[in-house]
């Protein structure tokens, strides 16, 4: 006997779907679109898109630039997205080790996860110097290029790993950038091994970042936290050692959820 309640197989609430293509759409165009981008991309009626996208303003769940009208995800879905996998608690647990290692190196600290097959930023610790760098909470980046990214894929399972690599496009943006898949599964070989990620200034000039992840207690990679410093004052001869100490930091937030080394 059918429950009450409980939708059966095949039936769609036609609104509800709309409202979650919108919702997808604005997630790959995080510049944001007006009504009318968003209207004639998914073909919606005006008036469907107009209820739909000012519900989910008044929600929370999307911000309205009042200058050029545009949409876009609120930070409510990145809090959504790590209640999903029960670990909301890793800023908070890993603030104290970031500010520890922020003040031992000087420079501006992150930490980040994958959700959605996307590099998301979750928190920073800005670094001690009058000029260092400065990333918004929420940002997505890139994973083939960034040690966070690599540091994270190299240890997930190889199911998930190998499909969340096929969605990646490559994307060159200098001769250092990783634009393959051949040449990083190379390098997710030596982060394996090394138990860190190095960022060559493969995606900005002049900007180097190591990163190590972060488990839980069943060696899940759940975060990775790292470190972002101009070249000339993180140079490459310099990375393996902070390399070492990012590692070193990020096992100890590890095992705050019952990761054993």
């Amino acid at each position: 006997m059918k429950q009450e309640g409980v939708a059966s197989k095949g039936y769609s609430v036609p609104n509800l779907e709309r409202a979650l293509e919108i919702v997808e759409l604005l997630s790959v165009n995080s510049q944001g679109m007006t009504l009318s981008e968003i209207q004639e991309c998914l073909l919606f009626p005006k008036s469907s898109v107009f209820r739909i996208v000012t519900t989910l303003v008044e929600r929370g769940y999307l911000l309205k630039n009042q200058i050029d009208g545009k949409f876009s995800l609120s930070k409510k879905f990145l809090r959504i997205g790590l209640s999903t996998v029960d670990e909301s608690s890793i800023v908070e647990s890993s603030l104290p080790y970031m500010r520890s290692l922020r003040d031992s190196l000087k420079e501006t600290i992150l930490l980040g996860t994958i959700i959605e097959k996307r590099g998301v930023v979750l928190e920073q610790v800005v670094g001690n110097h009058g000029f260092t760098f400065m990333l918004t909470v929420g940002k997505p980046f890139y994973l083939h290029s960034s040690a966070p990214g690599k540091a994270m894929i190299a240890f997930l399972p190889n199911e998930e790993r190998d499909e969340i690599i096929d969605t990646i496009t490559f994307e060159s943006f200098n001769e250092k950038t990783i634009s393959s898949k051949k040449a990083f599964l190379e390098e997710l070989k030596v982060v394996k091994e090394k138990g860190f990620a190095l960022d060559r200034a493969e995606e900005l000039e002049g900007v180097h970042c190591v990163g190590a992840p972060v488990f839980n207690q069943y060696g899940y990679p759940i975060a990775a936290v790292w470190v972002t410093a101009p070249s000339a004052r993180m140079g490459l001869d310099d990375l393996e050692e902070v390399g070492e100490k990012i590692y070193g930091y990020a096992m100890e937030i590890s095992k705050l959820y019952g990761y054993d080394i």
